[in-house]
């Protein structure tokens, strides 16, 4: 059994404020309902047997919006997790309330968690090409590091991942020497459940509060450490819509 997980909790200050009003990021659309943010990825994941949809921000218009908009055979896998922290906490709670609310639905012994942020777009073959692989997978994408934006992706010298990313926009370090350096995809899928779940049990639950990276760079460097393989896959089209124009841009 597979799961799609997608957070999408967040006010979304720059997008509401480019639209003019609060709005819900992954469901907003010009003209056609179905030509959103959400519905293209669930579309894109419509081989996973269920979606995990972590929200916060305006939730009942989220609720609505899949109560309404979305087909029966996308409708009837939702698990819809409220995250009533996400104007206090980071998005470290999102995700971990969702790989938490796929744990204690189904146990650790289902087959994967493909996770991906709730403002992404990206093309059908990059997107499949994550739900194909066999392995653990991290994703990277073509534009520029900047401080401003960007998640970064190094390698050390052992080989073993590390995500960095600045909350106040300023500037980015690496204080070690490293093999190689990336900008991240925010796409991850986690094959290892029994390894999440260990995750998840044995740490303070506090440790999440803050961004989403602490979980995903422990989970990943495990996987490193222990030699287990790891995809990287190249996004060819990501764009990460943080305002209207970004929406247009990916023909939305």
């Amino acid at each position: 059994m597979k799961v799609f997980l997608t957070t999408v909790a967040g006010s979304a200050t720059r997008f509401s404020e480019s639209v003019g009003k609060p709005t819900v990021k992954c469901i907003f659309n010009r003209e056609d309902p179905k030509k959103t943010l959400l519905y293209h990825m669930l579309t894109q994941a419509s081989s996973y047997d269920y979606y995990v949809i972590v929200g916060g921000f305006l939730i009942d218009e989220l609720e609505s919006y899949i109560n309404t908009v979305l087909p029966d055979e996308f409708k009837n896998k939702v698990i819809l997790v409220n995250n009533e922290e996400y104007a206090k906490f980071g998005s470290g709670w999102s995700l971990y309330l969702g790989v938490k609310a796929a744990l204690d639905k189904f146990g650790p012994d289902f087959d994967e968690i493909l996770f991906a942020e709730g403002d992404l777009f990206v093309d059908d073959e990059s997107f499949k090409a994550v739900a194909d692989s066999d392995s653990s997978v991290i994703t990277i994408n073509k534009e520029a590091i900047r401080a401003n934006k960007a998640v970064a992706l190094y390698y050390d010298l052992d080989n073993v991942p590390h995500y960095i990313y600045d909350t106040a926009h300023g500037q980015l370090a690496i204080n070690e020497p490293f093999t190689a350096i990336y900008n991240s995809g925010q796409i991850w899928k986690f094959n290892d459940i029994k390894l999440l779940d260990k995750i998840i049990r044995d740490n303070d639950p506090k440790i999440h509060e803050g961004t989403n990276l602490v979980l995903i760079n422990e989970y990943f460097q495990k996987l490193a450490g222990n030699k287990t393989n790891i995809d990287i896959i190249e996004m060819e089209t990501w764009i990460n819509c943080n305002t209207v124009n970004d929406f247009i841009l990916a023909g939305m």
